[in-house]
């Protein structure tokens, strides 16, 4: 991967954190508020995803990382920081989701 694409992934996942977190500060309980933060949280994890698919599990980590904040944390990051810690070969799964 060039340092062109790298930079493409972190610009990407900086955007998405960015309105994630726009999400989260507006959240007043209505119907919009509730339908802007699903919608970012979907963006949110399709940027992992494609970091990953890119990069690999421990580079796409350190890179969603870097780009991280408290209000971005989610059981998905826990799940995959635990699996690169064990070494493990096989990606985890989001909860309810098993391998064929």
């Amino acid at each position: 991967m060039t340092m062109n694409e790298r930079h493409a992934l972190a610009v990407e996942l900086g955007r998405v954190e960015v309105a994630l977190q726009r999400a989260y500060a507006t959240m007043d309980g209505s119907v919009e508020s509730r339908t802007r933060l699903a919608r970012a949280k979907e963006e949110y994890r399709r940027a992992e995803a494609a970091a990953l698919h890119a990069l690999g599990a421990e580079d796409a980590l350190e890179l969603v990382e870097a780009t991280d904040s408290p209000c971005a944390h989610t059981p998905e990051q826990e799940a995959l920081r635990a699996w690169i810690a064990r070494g493990e070969r096989e990606l985890p799964l989001r909860s309810g989701e098993r391998h064929a």
